[in-house]
C-alpha cells in the first residue's frame, strides 16, 4: 500500500497539472533567504546534487519535490523504459511523463529549462510549478521549493522581484494545512531572519513552524553558547522544532564531495561542538522529523481536506449543469425564461433560500427606496423654502393689483402654495427613477446559476435584458406622468375649507394660531387669547373662526397693516404645504408599488412568453439564439477537468482512511 506522503503526492500531481486551484494540500513549504543555504539542505535531504545554483535568483518557479521511496513495481517500469539494471536511483517529472533521469546534472538542466520555459529566460518568477519525482532508497518525503526571499533586484530582474517573490511565498505559506520550514543561517541574528518575519506573519504561534539552522560551521568559536541557545529553542519561538545541519561548502561542491561523505563530517562535527545535543541534529535527523511531522499533519488535516474536496465537488458539479449543451433546446429555452421570472419575483418577494446576510437586496432595497430614502427626502423639504417675508409683502401687492387686498388674498395664497409644492415634484418623479434602477439592479442578484446561463448565451441574456428594460420604461412614463398631474392638482384647485385642512391649523403651533387671530379680532394689544386645544367646545369655536376668515366673510377696514397678512399667509401657506405633503407622501410609495413594482412581478413571465420564445418559435432562430459566448467551451472543458481532478483525489484519499 503507498505511504501516506505518497498518496498526497498523488493529490499534488492532479492538481499541477490543472493549475490554478482552491485545494489546500498538506505539504512542507521552504522559505529562506538568497544564500541561507536552502538547496544545500534539500541536496542533503535527497543525498544527490540536482538543485540549479549560481548568483541572483536561482529558484524562479515553485519546485515541487517529490522523494519517493521506491517499490519493485516502480523499479521494474523504469527497467522496462531504460533497459539498465545498474540504476539505484532516478528521477522524473510531471511534464515528461515517461522520461527517466538517471543522472543527476540532467535533471539540473531540465529544471534550468523548464523554468526559463515558464518564467522566460529573464530573471523574472512564475507561480506555475515544475513537479520533479525522485525516486530513492532512502525515505518518502515531499517539499515545495520556492524562490529565495530577496529585498535589492539584480542585472535585469523587475524592479518590483521582491513584492512578486513575496506574494508567491505568501500563497503558499498562508494556507493552513502548509508546514513552514524556514531556512535560517547561525552566523546571523535570527530576529532579522525574513523567512521567520514571514513564518510569524502567517503563523503567529508557531504550530506550524519548524525551523533549520544551518552554516553551524562558520559561526565563531566564542559564540557557541548563543547557538547552543538557539538550537534548544531560547531564541525562535517554533512549536515544531528547531535542528541544526552543516551541509556542503562551496569547496566541497567543487571538489564534488559525495553526499555520503558529506553526512559523516556533519556528524563528526556536530559531535565534537556540540556533544549534549548533537543527536538532535543534523540532515538525518532532519528527514525523520519532517517524516513524522508531515505523516501527523496528513492525518490531522484529512477531515478538512476530504470536506473541502467534496465541497470542491459539489460546487463544480453545479457549475457544470449551467455549462451543458441541452439535449431538447426548445424546452430548455422555455425553462430558462420561466426560470429567470420565477427567481426575479422571488428576489423581490423575499422568497429566495440563499437569504443573503451581507447587503440589503431585492424587495427590501425597493422599500428602503420608497418608505425610508424618499419618505426622508420629502420631509426634510422646508415649506417656505425660498419664500421670504419681503417677497410674499410684493406677492400680495401684486396680485391685489389696484385694489386693496382683503384680509385672506387668495390669489396670493394660490400663488405661493403652487409655487412651493413644485418642491414636492422633483424628489417624487426621483423616486420613481430610483426604483426603476434598483428593479434592473434587482436583475443581476437572481440565481447565480440562472446568472452564468445566460452569460453562455449573449442573444437570450440581451433579449431578456431588453424586455425588462421596456417593461420598466413604459411604466416609468405613465407613472411619473401621473404623478406629477397629481401634484398639479392640488397646485391649481386650493381648498382652503377642506374640513382636514381645518384641522390642519387647528394642530398647528399655538404661535401660529394666536397671531392668526389676534390679527383677525382686531386685538391692537396682541394679548394672547388663551384656548384649550383639548376643549371640544372651544375646539369647534376655533374651526368656526377660521372658516370665517378663510371664507373672506370679513369687514375689515383697509388700515390693516400689511405685515400682520404677511405673518397670515406665511403661516397659511405653511400649514397648507403640510397637509398636502401628508397626501403626496402616502400616495407615491403606493403608487409606484401597485404601478411598477407589481405589475412588473404579475406581466414579467407573460412578457418573456410573448417578447422572447414567441419570436424564437416564428423565426425559428433557436440554433442561433443558443450560440455559446467565446469562451465558454473553454470553461467547460475546464470544470471537466478539475472535476475528474477531484474525483480522482477523492479515489487516491481513500487510502489514507486505512491509517
Amino acid at each position: 500500500m503507498d505511504s501516506l506522503i505518497q498518496t498526497i503526492n498523488k493529490l499534488q500531481d492532479v492538481f499541477a497539472v490543472i493549475g490554478e486551484h482552491k485545494i489546500d494540500l498538506p505539504q512542507i513549504v521552504v522559505v529562506g533567504s538568497q544564500s541561507s543555504g536552502k538547496s544545500s539542505v534539500l541536496e542533503s535531504l535527497v543525498g544527490r546534487s540536482f538543485l540549479p545554483r549560481g548568483t541572483g535568483i536561482v529558484t524562479r518557479a515553485p519546485l515541487i519535490l517529490q522523494m519517493i521511496r521506491y517499490s519493485k513495481e516502480d523499479r521494474d517500469a523504469m527497467l522496462k523504459i531504460t533497459k539498465n539494471d545498474d540504476i539505484k536511483g532516478w528521477a522524473s517529472f510531471l511534464h515528461k511523463p515517461g522520461t527517466i533521469y538517471h543522472n543527476f546534472d540532467d535533471v539540473r538542466y531540465e529544471i534550468e529549462n523548464r523554468t526559463d520555459a515558464l518564467a522566460g529566460a529573464n530573471k523574472g518568477i512564475t507561480h506555475e510549478p515544475i513537479v520533479l519525482k525522485v525516486f530513492t532508497l532512502l525515505y518518502d518525503l515531499t517539499f515545495v521549493d520556492l524562490p529565495g526571499i530577496t529585498k535589492v533586484p539584480v542585472g535585469d530582474q523587475p524592479e518590483d522581484i521582491d513584492e512578486q517573490i513575496q506574494e508567491l511565498i505568501l500563497k503558499y505559506v498562508q494556507q493552513p494545512n502548509s508546514i513552514i520550514l524556514a531556512v535560517v543561517t547561525a552566523n546571523t541574528d535570527p530576529s532579522t531572519s525574513e523567512s521567520l518575519k514571514i513564518a510569524r506573519k502567517m503563523d503567529p504561534e508557531g504550530q506550524r513552524t519548524i525551523a533549520v539552522v544551518t552554516k553551524l560551521d562558520l559561526i565563531d568559536k566564542g559564540t557557541l553558547q548563543d547557538t547552543t541557545d538557539l538550537l534548544c529553542g531560547h531564541k525562535i519561538p517554533v512549536k515544531l522544532g528547531i535542528i541544526g545541519v552543516v551541509n556542503r561548502s562551496q569547496k566541497d561542491i567543487n571538489d564534488n564531495k559525495s553526499m555520503k561523505e558529506t553526512l559523516k563530517s556533519e556528524k563528526d562535527f556536530l559531535r565534537s561542538n556540540y556533544p549534549d545535543i548533537y543527536k538532535k541534529h543534523g540532515n538525518k535527523v532532519l528527514a525523520k522529523t519532517l517524516q513524522d511531522i508531515l505523516i501527523k499533519h496528513i492525518k490531522k488535516t484529512y477531515p478538512i481536506l476530504h470536506k473541502n474536496l467534496q465541497d470542491t465537488k459539489t460546487r463544480l458539479e453545479n457549475e457544470l449543469k449551467t455549462l451543458q449543451t441541452p439535449d431538447s433546446k426548445v424546452s430548455f429555452i422555455l425553462g430558462l425564461l420561466k426560470d429567470i421570472s420565477k427567481s426575479y419575483c422571488e428576489t423581490i418577494m423575499g422568497n429566495r433560500r440563499d437569504v443573503s446576510d451581507k447587503i440589503v437586496m431585492g424587495g427590501a432595497r425597493i422599500a428602503q427606496i420608497i418608505n425610508e430614502e424618499y419618505l426622508e427626502k420629502i420631509n426634510n423639504i422646508d415649506p417656505l423654502h425660498d419664500l421670504t417675508d419681503e417677497q410674499i409683502g410684493i406677492i400680495l401687492l401684486n396680485t391685489a393689483g389696484i385694489t386693496s387686498s382683503s384680509f385672506v388674498n387668495e390669489k396670493a395664497l394660490e400663488n405661493m402654495i403652487c409655487r412651493q409644492l413644485n418642491n414636492l415634484i422633483d424628489p417624487s418623479m426621483s423616486s420613481v427613477d430610483f426604483v426603476r434602477v434598483e428593479m434592473l439592479k434587482i436583475f443581476d442578484c437572481i440565481d447565480e446559476n440562472i446568472l452564468e446561463t445566460l452569460k453562455r448565451f449573449p442573444k437570450i441574456n440581451s433579449d431578456v435584458r431588453n424586455v425588462l428594460h421596456k417593461m420598466l420604461d413604459d411604466k416609468l412614463t405613465n407613472i411619473k406622468e401621473f404623478i406629477k398631474s397629481y401634484i398639479e392638482t392640488y397646485q391649481t384647485c386650493l381648498n382652503t375649507t377642506n374640513p382636514n385642512f381645518l384641522f390642519q391649523l387647528v394642530k398647528s403651533s399655538t404661535e401660529m394660531q394666536e397671531s392668526f387671530i389676534t390679527s383677525y379680532m382686531g386685538n391692537p394689544k396682541g394679548d394672547s387669547i388663551k384656548i384649550n386645544v383639548d376643549s371640544e367646545d372651544e375646539e369647534n369655536l376655533k374651526l368656526q373662526q377660521f372658516k370665517q376668515m378663510l371664507s373672506g366673510l370679513n369687514d375689515l377696514d383697509t388700515t390693516i397693516e400689511t405685515s400682520k397678512q404677511v405673518k397670515i399667509h406665511r403661516c397659511l401657506t405653511q400649514c397648507y404645504f403640510d397637509f398636502i405633503r401628508e397626501i403626496i407622501r402616502d400616495f407615491v410609495p403606493k403608487r409606484i408599488h401597485h404601478k411598477m413594482v407589481k405589475l412588473i412581478l404579475d406581466d414579467f413571465e407573460h412578457h418573456l412568453d410573448e417578447f422572447v420564445f414567441t419570436p424564437y418559435v416564428l423565426n425559428r432562430s433557436f440554433d442561433e439564439v443558443l450560440v455559446e459566448e467565446d469562451g465558454v467551451i473553454e470553461d467547460r472543458n475546464r470544470v471537466v477537468k478539475l472535476l475528474d481532478a477531484v474525483n480522482q483525489a477523492l479515489k487516491n484519499m481513500v487510502d489514507i482512511q486505512c491509517y
